[in-house]
């Protein structure tokens, strides 16, 4: 019997954002919650940054809303863990380019990238732990699924191919040193 890969749970809970309608005063706001499971096997990119955990922790959720991906924090605030809900792939991640640029999810039986022609449903976490030797420490991690739906496939696992956790860390950079201008 093959063993399963061990999952990595994440949960998040976040206010909605920018409702239609405003809330009647003194009714409390409802959050969501959120819950993301990451194979613990999956690729990731890591990088060491020279800021403080803070400080990057304080401008990610701007990287995230820069590159137009939800996101919320995790449940956990010692985590200091950030991340998507399970996002589906309508047709292109981005315009233009292929998705087998940015997610990895192995070949069809044709020897097609399955990324651009399966469904393709992923999450993306980035998890900030302090550096021992100063700064902190990034870990970005992409991991997701794909399917053919016209034939009911089994799904196939999907991870990054380090372009767009490049793009992350390349925005998370350009936010951090424009503010310490």
């Amino acid at each position: 019997m093959k063993a399963l890969p061990r999952l990595l749970l994440l949960v998040v809970t976040f206010s909605a954002c920018a409702p239609k309608t405003r809330p009647a005063a003194g009714v409390p706001q409802k959050e969501k919650t959120f819950t993301v499971w990451f194979r613990e096997d999956a690729n990731h990119v890591r990088r060491v940054l020279r800021e403080p955990i803070d400080s990057v922790w304080s401008v990610l959720p701007a990287t995230f809303q820069f590159l137009r991906f939800p996101g919320a924090p995790s449940v956990y605030a010692d985590e200091f863990g950030y991340l998507t809900p399970s996002l589906k792939i309508e047709r292109r991640l981005y315009e233009g380019e292929a998705n087998s640029l940015y997610i990895n999810c192995g070949f069809t039986p044709a020897g097609v990238p399955a990324a651009d022609v399966y469904e393709v449903v992923f999450a993306v976490l980035a998890r900030l732990t302090p550096n021992p030797g100063g700064g902190t420490t990034i870990d970005i991690m992409i991991d997701g699924t794909a399917r053919n739906l016209a034939e009911r496939s089994t799904p196939v696992s999907c991870t990054g191919t380090g372009r767009l956790e490049g793009t992350i860390l390349q925005r998370l950079n350009e936010i951090l040193h424009s503010r310490a201008r």
